[in-house]
């Protein structure tokens, strides 16, 4: 099946060609200048002539080819690229603007500050990634600072599939979506595991929940003050999954580029109010049609409510400020059930163990 749009293809220091993905044709929308490659004070991108009959003999027909088609045929048009040779072309930019009001499209965008880009991309249907920055900052806290209780020893040191169950989180959040993260912890053991693992990790004594983000945020953000978000992960949920949390990254920062598209503004880490909370929901079938739908952790907060966080009422954690913003919580599905349980009792730990030897969605990346 071919794909309709174009293709641009650069011939280093000779020419730029423009690729009709449907037809085959070509044509050359830029020549290399070295009158203009010998001004230094020219920036970079400038060394290219633009040749405006490439995009009119072959870049325009190659928009209408995909303007045409039919979404069944294809069900995307594709561009690679745009830049600021496309920019010398109105009529060229005319018909972009045209196949984005007519069919979804997958663009690359060259990086950088032209005012036809800079529209394209504050379109309210435009969602951008930024290769070099796919989500925006954000920290991650690991809980661990439980006393283990009711499991009768020191749970997150207990073995899980050969190593402590500890380990299982610390390699689900070592994912390059996180622009950083702490261990807060009571537990020596724990601490010492951290330090051989050079796991940034910080111990304390204080007895109550709120200590614990207290700590672990404010840690983050002596290192990272821009950050968009903290994401709070418990030291003993051992089935949760990187690819759960890097979902919740992406849809978090999705949800803040989508809101700066709407007020026309930049993307900036000190905005975007937002409650992400992982959760499962049951497929929904003759019996049951109306599905339940299980919450629990971890859960992502926007820095709008850093302030909350950091300030909460003795023994209170981060559920005190969901209960306090409802409307503001999206709910992120989990491959499995298993990614939201966690291990108080030996039996829960068995229970977790045994669905893991049978290779579950949720363990694969661990």
């Amino acid at each position: 099946m071919k794909i309709p749009g174009f293709s641009t293809h650069a011939i280093p220091k000779t020419r730029v060609e423009i690729h009709d993905r449907i037809s085959g044709e070509i044509g050359i929308i830029g020549t290399f200048s070295s009158d203009l490659a010998s001004q230094s004070e020219i920036p970079s991108r400038c060394q290219m002539q633009p040749h405006p009959d490439g995009f009119l003999e072959v870049g325009i027909p190659a928009l209408q080819h995909a303007i045409s088609m039919s979404t069944e045929k294809a069900p995307w048009a594709v561009l690679d690229e745009i830049g600021y040779l496309e920019t010398s072309c109105p009529p060229f930019l005319n018909a972009l603007v045209t196949l984005f009001d007519t069919r979804p499209v997958i663009a690359v965008i060259r990086k950088q500050s032209l005012p036809f880009l800079d529209e394209l991309k504050r379109r309210p249907d435009v969602f951008v990634i930024d290769l070099d920055e796919p989500v925006l900052p954000i920290g991650c806290v690991i809980m661990a600072s439980g006393l283990g209780k009711r499991f009768g020893s020191d749970k997150l040191m207990a073995s899980f599939q050969g190593n402590p169950m500890i380990s299982q989180i610390l390699q689900a959040t070592s994912s390059a979506l996180f622009a950083s993260r702490i261990v807060v912890t009571r537990s020596r053991a724990v601490q010492t595991f951290c330090e051989i693992a050079d796991i940034p990790v910080l111990f304390h004594e204080f007895p109550d929940r709120n200590d614990t983000v207290r700590l672990g945020l404010t840690t983050l953000l002596q290192s990272h003050p821009n950050l968009s978000g903290c994401l709070f992960a418990l030291g003993d949920q051992p089935l949760l999954s990187r690819e759960t949390l890097e979902s919740m990254a992406i849809a978090f920062s999705q949800n803040l580029v989508a809101r700066s598209c709407e007020s026309e503004k930049a993307i900036s880490a000190k905005k975007g109010p937002g409650i992400f909370r992982l959760c499962f929901e049951e497929d929904p079938d003759v019996t049951h049609p109306n599905p339940s739908v299980t919450v629990g952790s971890p859960v992502l907060f926007s820095n709008s409510l850093f302030e909350e966080l950091l300030t909460l009422p003795k023994g209170k954690g981060g559920n005190f400020v969901i209960r306090n913003h409802p409307e503001a919580v999206h709910l992120i599905s989990a491959l499995s059930p298993y990614e939201l349980m966690d291990v108080d009792t030996p039996e829960d730990l068995k229970f977790l163990l045994d669905h893991a030897s049978l290779n579950l969605p949720s363990h694969s990346s661990t």
